[in-house]
């Protein structure tokens, strides 16, 4: 029944690959990723396979971190496009996994008799099921981490890399004795507190992006209400100064210097010209924000088309929940039409507070590309430095109002639309 063994450890190999690369962010296009990792596996593979046959099966636990770890370490780091604690921190995790899933197969299978069936049969089931729970639930916001935070990953890793070396140095090899009862007891511990250390470990780095995100959103916000607040001064400058304007072309006339005061009249238009419209909500707050987006929108190229109805107080809700929301939609709108050529840039927004005072949110812009959607309703996009957060932090936020939140894509446009319920109703 050995041949049973060896498939389940042939079995377990591959997909040892296979769950590191679910995490991975390659430096090259993945084609050529793929075939050299396949190509480096397979041969650490093949050469692990005949130690294990002219040594024995229980040599691979004891060496597998020379003969496997440090080698498989060391090819993904050269194709890794992070090198620094991220990368480590993924192979920890991922090989963890892995070692893990080994070790409560293998005494599964010492409980049941120690044949080989179990141990073979568990494997082909537990490999591909942690797979898929790994890409529908870990991987999205896995390489969002990774993308978005760039420290705080070595303390992780050090905490990670302990595990990683405590259930190697526990791990009860396919053919060797079990232990004793304290031993045992010692083993299962380690089973026990290694999901629940990587749990806690993963959601710090999930609060630490957040953190990051708000801060970031929090500068953004500043920024543009500095450049709100310019041009609001610069304005009233201007209307201040209309009077001198007025009696400097009253003079030019009344001299016949028709061209010279057809020219001033021209230079004064440019200038005014160059104020945006600020008085797009009565609400400050909402009006700041629209404002500064607005302003991008048009220095984009984009032909805007607008419907806002909100007034002054909105004393249902948050304003700076609205605030986010508003900056988080039309800044991931406004930086889809920038790859997009000039002359298709549009952007649709309608912001209403209803009769029953429900906030309703609709953000359109040119999409020509259809999108595909994850089992989440967020849109399926390549991970890139903060991409994907501002819609989760929407969904989020709709969702503690008790409201509606739907992107779609129909007809070459990219839709987003939120409708929020006001607080205690």
């Amino acid at each position: 029944m050995t041949i049973l063994r060896d498939i389940s450890f042939l079995w377990s190999m591959l997909h040892v690959i296979a769950i590191f690369l679910l995490l991975f962010i390659p430096r090259y296009p993945w084609g050529r990723t793929l075939v050299i990792s396949f190509a480096g596996a397979g041969t650490l593979l093949v050469f692990n396979v005949f130690a294990m046959y002219w040594l024995g099966h229980g040599i691979i636990m004891r060496a597998a971190f020379f003969s496997c770890t440090l080698p498989t370490m060391l090819l993904f780091f050269l194709l890794s496009k992070y090198r620094d604690g991220r990368y480590f921190f993924l192979f920890c995790l991922s090989d963890t996994i892995c070692f893990w899933l080994l070790q409560v197969t293998n005494f599964l299978d010492r409980l049941t008799g120690d044949t080989y069936v179990v141990l073979l049969v568990s494997r082909l089931v537990a490999f591909p099921v942690a797979e898929y729970l790994l890409w529908r639930y870990l991987r999205r916001p896995f390489l969002e981490l990774q993308a978005s935070l760039l420290r705080g990953w070595w303390m992780f890793t050090a905490m990670g890399a302990v595990y990683y070396l405590l259930i190697m140095v526990t791990a009860v090899p396919v053919d060797a004795p079990m232990p004793d009862r304290v031993g045992l007891i010692r083993i299962l511990l380690v089973l026990i507190l290694m999901p629940l250390t990587y749990i806690t470990i993963l959601r710090s780095l999930w609060r630490q992006m957040q953190i990051y995100e708000s801060a970031r959103q929090t500068a953004l916000r500043q920024r543009d209400y500095t450049a709100i607040c310019q041009k609001m001064e610069l304005e009233r400058i201007y209307r201040h100064d209309m009077r001198h304007h007025l009696i400097v072309m009253t003079g030019l006339l009344q001299q016949g210097d028709c061209a010279g005061a057809q020219q001033y009249v021209q230079e004064l238009q440019g200038k005014l010209n160059g104020l945006d419209r600020s008085d797009w909500c009565a609400n400050t707050a909402l009006n700041s924000v629209l404002t500064a987006y607005f302003s991008q929108a048009k220095e984009a190229g984009c032909r805007l088309e607008t419907n806002i109805r909100v007034p002054a107080q909105l004393p249902h809700y948050d304003e700076m929940d609205l605030c986010m929301i508003l900056s988080n939609a039309l800044e991931n709108a406004i930086h889809a039409l920038r790859e997009l050529p000039e002359e298709e840039r549009w952007l649709n927004v309608d912001l209403e507070l209803t009769d029953n005072q429900r906030l309703a949110l609709r953000v359109g812009n040119a999409c020509p590309l259809p999108v595909r959607f994850g089992p989440d309703g967020l849109p399926l996009t390549p991970p890139r430095e903060g991409h994907g957060l501002g819609l989760r932090s929407i969904q989020s936020t709709v969702k503690r109002y008790g409201g509606l939140f739907r992107c779609q894509w129909q007809e070459g446009q990219f839709l987003l639309q939120a409708v929020l319920f006001p607080a205690g109703r």
